[in-house]
């Protein structure tokens, strides 16, 4: 199962890296739905052996990603530095920011900023108080963390962008729809580049 995540994740890679980003919470969904099925007693045993496999194969990805896609007999696809970022969506996180991510967006939303240079700085400190609550992991999962981060801000940047009340609906934040004004659509449009320039610097992390 692991293997067979890790084959498309590779594969992937190479081809579209948003679609492998889409296959890792798609795993993780999966994951989910068969826990479901099992008894109370042994859903912890499940998740913890999916949790352990899955940091093996990220740390062969990290440090010998030719072995790792000679064990998969995987020819082409992304090589190694080009699917580091993976390696840190596969690793075990013991800290989850999606539920101050969707609070900042529904406030967002719900209440709008109209200057973009302040939505700019507003963002930073929300990318820095997010930050300080996981400086003290380990490097590997600080990186997978706010990988999540980018991707999810990536994701719902461009819902916004091409149907805001689509993701109004998605966060519950309810209010009427008034149409995008000018100044709307340039707070849009800055959060847009500001989840680019953010995500470059925190995918590039695992590089240094």
């Amino acid at each position: 199962m692991v293997e067979d995540h890790w084959r498309s994740l590779i594969r992937l890679a190479g081809v579209n890296p948003q679609m492998a980003g889409e296959e890792v919470f798609r795993f993780e969904a999966l994951i989910e739905q068969m826990a479901a099925g099992y008894p109370p007693s042994a859903v912890t045993n499940f998740r913890n052996a999916l949790r352990a496999l899955r940091a093996e194969y990220a740390e062969r990805e990290l440090t010998d990603p030719d072995e790792l896609r000679q064990s998969l007999r995987i020819t082409g696809g992304a090589n190694g530095t080009a699917t580091a970022w993976l390696a840190n969506l596969e690793t075990p996180a013991s800290v989850d920011l999606k539920d101050q991510q969707d609070a900042f967006f529904r406030d967002l939303l719900a209440n709008g900023i109209p200057d973009p240079k302040r939505f700019q700085f507003r963002w930073e400190q929300f990318i820095a108080h997010l930050q300080s609550q996981i400086d003290h992991l380990p490097k590997p999962e600080q990186d997978g963390i706010m990988t999540r981060v980018v991707l999810r801000n990536a994701e719902y940047m461009a819902i916004a962008k091409s149907d805001r009340e689509a993701l109004k609906a998605r966060l519950g934040v309810i209010s009427p729809s008034s149409g995008a004004s000018p100044i709307a659509n340039m707070v849009v449009e800055t959060a847009v580049r500001a989840t680019i320039w953010q995500g470059i610097g925190a995918l590039f992390r695992g590089f240094r």
